[in-house]
């Protein structure tokens, strides 16, 4: 059985077609002044009350607007009078100010859009206060709240973009109360927020610097500052010259398309493009002369400024030579149509097309210049580049460079090294091996170890560029002819407004460490080889190094195996070796030598080859003898750099970093980013790591 609701002003019972809810604020506020109590959302009215209220409503309005107009007193005396007699709170303001704007008809009897008028069979729906802000803000055109329109005409809570091309207006003004103007104002700013999450450049508290940095990769005051080299740039009625850079810094830094681009800054494709164009060809004629470029700097002053003591301590006799590192980077690009394009653009090395920038920096990563892009075929690798860059001049380089100037280059530009001291400069290059070895002699890996430690910043500088996605990911063929220019655009900016990458630079004390341990020889690698230590087992006890066992084994500080490692990779891959070596119950198994009480052996599992296992020996002083300035007598490694004795492998520093450090704090996690329990394995059989040890297969 149906069940019996009454009207809650009558109380009559109400039949199921007769039903009114009291949703409106007005209606309510008044029914509530009726009963004298809250109402509830559960009381229904009749059809006749619903119709007195409204009725009384209208009335109450009324009077307040004649009264107001008629009076000279305070529209608030007059509404709080008025109101007081109609036995309600203030509902709106008088409709008394005249405002010439255009309005859409009031009616709820047909549709203001389309004028079909409404019926049992086509509904109207009410116009929400966001579509009607809408029409306000596109159309210029006032619709009141009693107006009506079609369903199909609204999306969501917005007029559609067709309904807004067929409104029309009515009348060319309208009356106004406060209440309708504070209404507005607040719906268009409610609106504004809404639409507020298009980027906008030209009003700077609308983006805090952390939306600036990860945008453009500046700060707010180094965004003002490079706008300062926009001068020649003038603003037009698509876009300002703040909203010029911010698309173009926009473009380098977070690599969107173009179209994207558009739709982020509510500008079209073409827009983009020519807004691109102007800010490139622009910065290169006003900004990157300044900040990039062989001419930009004199010889003098970069040898003063960007020379760290390590490199002039470990390569230079006269302090007034030039220290340059030179390496090539990818920038990898679309397929082309021209086959003898995509021919001359495609790498055998990385098996893709691709372009290489040639990048020339200072010891602290300072870059000194960027030349080309040169094609990535067999004939431009590292050493043609170098060769044409000299040969041809380029930047004026040759006049820039001063005989015996020092070029520290990696092992691609082996075949431009006789070439280069042809010219009168020095070359370093890290040690080539010899084919058929499997590992640098002592000699050679000191060597080698000399040059990387200023070698690196090349390598930083490159992923520092990469930071900038528009050159990580692949450059559509349509930019292939702007690459150079924002590649120098961008090397510029790095320069400018971002800290050189060795902003501390170590002393001169760890050169001449460095130089002093380079002459060494590695005696414990002599011993174990004299020994025959590598292919020996019955002379190792197996022990485990997490227990109470090798109490004897010095305590070591960070600062003192800093001292050993003379440099930070190293341990920085310790935690990543001591995870892997560690087993499952927390066992970290090595050996050690019957002969020695102070000699281990360890074996590490390679982090790039899954057949390739490492052997090492440490030799360590007994923390209970007497001599404790040095903790560790020598270190010996099977993989290709492991005997060298300027720092040691990071295999090395990861053991000493366990035994020395990590054991006694039991600070070691497990890896965040490890994926091992969330990636499937497909092979069902049981797989060892052991297949073979380091004398079978040496890491490079």
């Amino acid at each position: 059985m149906t069940k019996s609701i009454n009207c809650c002003l009558c109380k009559k019972r109400c039949q199921l077609n007769n039903r009114r809810r009291c949703f409106s604020g007005v209606l309510k506020t008044f029914l509530t002044e009726k009963l004298q109590r809250c109402v509830k959302d559960t009381d229904r009215l009749c059809a006749s009350c619903t119709a007195k209220l409204y009725k009384q409503v209208k009335n109450c309005n009324k009077t307040i607007r004649s009264r107001s107009i008629e009076t000279n007193n305070s529209l608030e005396n007059n509404v709080e009078h008025i109101l007081g007699a109609c036995a309600a709170n203030v509902f709106t303001s008088p409709k008394s100010i005249r405002l010439e704007i255009k309005s859409a008809p009031k009616t709820h009897r047909y549709c203001i859009v389309c004028k079909k008028e409404g019926n049992t069979r086509h509904r109207l729906v009410t116009i929400t206060s966001e579509a009607r802000t809408q029409s306000f803000i596109e159309k210029g055109i006032f619709i009141n709240q009693k107006s009506r329109c079609c369903k199909i005409h609204m999306e969501s809570r917005f007029f559609k973009i067709q309904a807004l091309d067929v409104l029309q207006s009515s009348k060319q003004h309208e009356y106004f109360s406060r209440t309708d103007i504070t209404g507005l104002l607040n719906d268009l700013r409610t609106i504004m927020k809404m639409t507020s999450s298009r980027l906008n450049f030209d009003i700077p508290a609308l983006m805090t610097e952390e939306n600036y940095n990860d945008l453009t990769g500046l700060s707010k005051e180094q965004f003002c500052d490079l706008l300062g080299y926009m001068s020649t740039v003038r603003s037009s009625g698509v876009r300002s010259v703040r909203t010029c850079l911010g698309v173009f810094l926009t473009k380098l830094r977070v690599g969107l398309s173009n179209k994207i681009l558009g739709t982020v800054f509510g500008l079209k494709t073409s827009q983009v493009q020519r807004i691109i164009h102007a800010a490139r060809r622009t910065l290169m004629e006003t900004f990157v002369p300044h900040t990039l470029g062989f001419q930009h700097i004199s010889h003098e002053d970069f040898v003063k400024k960007h020379t760290t003591p390590v490199a002039k301590q470990l390569f230079t006799t006269d302090p007034r030579q030039a220290v340059i590192v030179l390496d090539g980077t990818y920038i990898f690009i679309q397929k082309s149509s021209d086959y003898h394009f995509q021919r001359m653009s495609y790498s055998m090395h990385k098996h893709r097309p691709l372009v290489k920038p040639m990048i020339i920096v200072g010891t602290d990563g300072y870059i000194l210049s960027i030349l080309g892009p040169y094609f990535a075929d067999g004939h431009n690798n590292d050493a043609s580049i170098t060769k044409h860059a000299i040969t041809n001049n380029l930047e004026n380089i040759t006049a820039w460079l001063k005989d015996d100037d020092i070029c520290i280059v990696d092992r691609g530009f082996r075949d431009a090294v006789q070439y280069l001291e042809d010219q009168g400069y020095m070359v370093k290059m890290p040690v080539c091996m010899v084919k058929g070895k499997k590992q640098l002699t002592t000699n050679e890996a000191n060597l080698t170890r000399l040059v990387t430690k200023c070698r690196w910043v090349v390598e930083s500088t490159n992923a520092r560029l990469k930071q900038f996605h528009f050159f990580e990911k692949v450059v559509p063929n349509t930019m292939i002819s702007s690459i150079g220019d924002l590649v120098k655009i961008t090397g510029g900016i790095l320069n400018k407004y971002k800290r050189p990458l060795v902003s501390n630079p170590e002393n001169e004390e760890v050169a001449k460490k460095m130089l002093d341990r380079s002459v060494l020889e590695n005696s414990l690698q002599t011993y174990v080889e004299e020994n025959n230590l590598i292919r020996r087992r019955t002379v190792y006890l197996p022990i485990n190094a997490s227990g109470t066992v090798l109490e004897n084994f010095p305590k070591l500080t960070e600062e003192m195996l800093r001292d050993i490692t003379l440099g930070i990779y190293q341990l920085k891959q310790a935690p990543g070796y001591t995870r892997e070596h560690l087993s499952e119950s927390g066992n970290y198994e090595l050996l050690l030598c019957k002969d020695s009480e102070t000699l281990l052996q360890v074996k590490i599992q390679s982090r790039h080859s899954k057949s390739t296992i490492h052997t090492l020996w440490i030799d360590y002083n007994d923390r209970s003898s007497e001599v404790t300035q040095k903790p560790v007598n020598g270190w010996y490694c099977t993989c290709k750099v492991g005997a060298r004795m300027v720092g040691c492998c990071a295999h090395v520093a990861s053991v000493l970093w366990y035994l020395g450090l990590e054991r006694h704090m039991k600070s070691l996690k497990p890896s965040r980013l490890s994926g091992n329990t969330s990636i499937s394995y497909a092979h069902t059989g049981t797989l060892s790591d052991n297949h073979s040890t380091s004398a079978a297969g040496i890491e490079e």
